[in-house]
């Protein structure tokens, strides 16, 4: 097995509770087209699918009306950042005893939403690294962000962990060829995950550092900051 050196996190329900933020945001970009096909309550569950996705497959939206609803999602959801998004608890503590493993984030948010998203939570120090749904041509679960968070940090994406809550985190680190850890604190649930071929499952923050360095035969060396 590779050396494992690089830990990727998705941000809603891995790292932030993001869920009030989402919905109210959801419910804005289907207002701002005059549409009710769904509550943003019932669209939760698909957390963690890109926005684009879930207004086409699931509320039927395409063309102009689709890339409203997307816009005032992304302009809603990035106003919301202060009032709308907290860190887990026991994240930051998780965090800060992970010091041997250069971390990143991966993310289908926008990316200055994500890293603003961060700092506001005092969770940005910890990362080398932001790569947003905005940075890459396809978002998860397209493999794009895990392998452009790899190259960014130098590091092979077969010694990467890819750190989720739902499906998408699972099947893009997978189709990257990295290591897959799912959350059962966030959005998703324990059944998708297994479903996606999750290779680990933990339940709290405080199993990650353990489990990590069970899967570590030698100490990575922490990176310096990049920002993409």
């Amino acid at each position: 097995m590779a050396r494992l050196r690089a830990v990727l996190f998705d941000v809603d329900g891995t790292l932030l509770d993001t869920r009030d933020a989402w919905v109210a945001a959801f419910d804005a970009g289907l207002a701002a087209i005059r549409k009710t096909s769904m509550s943003g309550s019932e669209a939760a569950q698909w957390i963690g699918t890109p926005i684009e996705t879930i207004y086409a497959e699931r509320c039927g939206l395409a063309g102009d009306e689709l890339v409203r609803a997307v816009r005032e999602f992304q302009r809603v959801e990035a106003e919301s950042v202060r009032e709308g998004m907290r860190a887990y608890p026991r994240i930051r503590e998780a965090l800060a005893d992970l010091s041997s493993w250069r971390l990143a984030v991966v993310t289908n948010k926008r990316h200055d939403t994500a890293v603003e998203a961060l700092r506001v939570t005092g969770l940005l120090p910890f990362f080398a690294l932001v790569v947003g749904g905005d940075s890459v041509p396809h978002k998860k679960p397209a493999p794009d962000p895990v392998l452009q968070a790899a190259a960014s940090l130098g590091v092979p994406p077969g010694d990467c962990a890819v750190v989720g809550d739902t499906e998408a985190d699972v099947r893009a680190g997978k189709a990257a060829g990295a290591r897959s850890i799912g959350v059962t604190w966030g959005y998703g649930t324990r059944a998708r995950l297994e479903a996606a071929g999750v290779d680990y499952l933990i339940e709290t923050p405080d199993a990650l550092p353990p489990l990590l360095r069970a899967l570590t035969p030698s100490t990575a060396v922490s990176g310096t900051c990049i920002r993409t």
